[in-house]
């Protein structure tokens, strides 16, 4: 149950005096508390809590500021709760006396599971710009866009050992509750078995133990071999039991990352105006559209988006049409994308400068060739030792072919992109490409100071929980910057 404004103490305190004589005029946290406006938050959450019944909870707007605190200083919940208690300026910033008790680290988790919606952290965001827009700190209808990688809080496995460990967990939960089941369990393969052993050991082992699982009526054993079967669908996917939704990305064309791609557009003058967090494989290209849709939503005019050559596709620029400039170089791999050139599933990693296979491979180095005819054009060569083990290899374009190369080749800018590629080298294409280097200091910005390197939790709603407080607390800091600069 939600306390209104009626129920709340406010009651002063003899140690009142103690913020004006501790808490100095230039100190952050007292900048932000003059210059931000909390007061949205009860009524957003409001529909989130009974209005009748339960305890009373926390106010919202308290929580919300913990959470704001806990990006702002990069901290865990224990170390952001002992904080709190004892750093003056953290309670002055949470409306509390100075000898309030601060709450259980646990009621954060609580508050983030039950109380936070992707819709109110949409909110949320759209309240920071609207509070730029209301100051006047948004002049321009431009957005810059990127993405950046966050490695996931767990350790990649491979499938062989996911499966070696799921088997073991629904072993284990039979010899505890429904042991009679355990003498149908088939011999184990060894420790060196390699992964087609290890399927072959689960479906076995689930196919014996099917009818025993039905009858026995544990619910635990019962959903541990439902999520078995569907690992053994989509095990190609999956590198982690324990946090399903994270993949690998490539950051270079040697190097990769598991977790997630936030995907970000900021105003020229350095607001997150949309985000979009998918898992790390994801092409970042096609996340454009959705991110000018956002930044729309959030009150930004979008006449002009500047990126990298990830973003230039034909869908891509339809989505612009003539309303919107697209600045952004066309790599020859994209070009071909916008000229239909590309089999389905294939797709242009930027990162590394490569092309993708549907199964998330990249080539392993590029030859650039001459025709008969004289034109020039890039072939792609992949591995053929990994294409020979894909399980995608029927249905995909280099995988079935029977060469001795593995190889996708791409003919270079067609008469359709000459058009694009002058613009390309115009005077203002090539000045406006000068201010993209400002979203990669705003990534820097949101890992180095707000831990944004890695996630706080498991799974993908969390990494959205993560990001959005974390670009919320970045244009809170913003919108006060520029505030003292308009004041000097």
């Amino acid at each position: 149950m939600l306390k209104d404004h009626s129920q709340l103490q406010l009651s002063l305190s003899p140690y009142q005096g103690l913020y004006d004589a501790i808490i100095p005029a230039d100190h952050l946290l007292r900048r932000i508390k003059e210059n931000i406006d909390f007061s949205f938050v009860n009524p957003m959450l409001r529909k989130q809590y009974c209005e009748n019944f339960g305890r009373p909870a926390k106010e919202p707007e308290m929580m919300f500021k913990l959470l704001f605190l806990k990006k702002l200083y990069d901290l865990s919940d224990e170390a952001l709760i002992s904080s709190a208690q004892t750093d003056m300026a953290f309670k002055f910033f949470l409306d509390l006396e100075p000898e309030a008790k601060m709450i259980d680290p646990s009621l954060l988790t609580k508050f983030r599971k039950t109380r936070i919606t992707e819709d109110i952290l949409e909110e949320m965001l759209k309240e920071t710009i609207q509070q730029a827009l209301d100051k006047k700190l948004i002049k321009s209808g431009t957005i810059i866009v990127d993405s950046t990688h966050t490695l996931a809080s767990v350790r990649a496995k491979s499938p062989t050992q996911i499966l070696r460990d799921m088997s073991k967990q629904l072993r284990k939960e039979i010899y505890k509750t429904a042991f009679e089941l355990s003498e149908l369990f088939p011999e184990k393969p060894s420790l060196e078995a390699g992964l087609d052993e290890e399927i072959a050991y689960t479906k076995e082992l689930l196919q014996t133990l099917e009818e025993g699982i039905e009858t026995c009526g544990n619910k635990k054993i019962r959903k541990l071999s439902q999520e078995m079967k569907k690992l053994l669908e989509h095990l190609k996917e999956i590198r982690s039991k324990d946090d399903k939704d994270a993949r690998f990305g490539h950051k270079t064309a040697t190097s990769t990352f598991y977790g997630y791609k936030n995907h970000l557009a900021m105003t020229e003058e350095r607001f997150i105006a949309g985000i979009s967090v998918t898992d790390g494989g994801a092409p970042d290209g096609q996340e454009l559209p959705k991110l000018i849709e956002k930044a729309k939503e959030n009150g930004i005019q979008v006449a002009e988006v500047i990126g990298d050559m990830a973003y230039v596709s034909d869908d891509n620029l339809k989505t612009c049409g003539q309303e919107i400039a697209l600045i952004a170089r066309t790599n020859t791999a994209v070009a071909a994308a916008a000229n239909g050139e590309l089999k389905e599933g294939f797709c242009f990693n930027k990162d590394a400068g490569m092309l993708q296979c549907p199964a998330g491979e990249l080539s392993t180095r590029i030859e650039k060739r001459s025709a008969s005819n004289g034109n020039t054009y890039l072939r792609y060569i992949f591995s053929k030792v990994k294409c020979r083990k894909c399980p995608q290899k029927e249905n995909c374009y280099v995988g079935k072919s029977k060469a001795k190369i593995r190889s996708y080749s791409i003919t270079q800018a067609s008469e359709k992109n000459l058009e694009r590629l002058k613009f390309e080298e115009s005077e203002y294409f090539k000045e406006r490409m000068k201010i993209r280097h400002r979203i990669e200091e705003k990534n820097g910005e949101l890992k180095e100071a707000h831990g944004l390197r890695r996630a706080d939790s498991r799974g993908l709603f969390a990494m959205h929980l993560q990001m959005y407080f974390t670009a919320f607390t970045a244009n809170i800091k913003r919108i006060v910057r520029l505030e003292e600069l308009a004041m000097e």
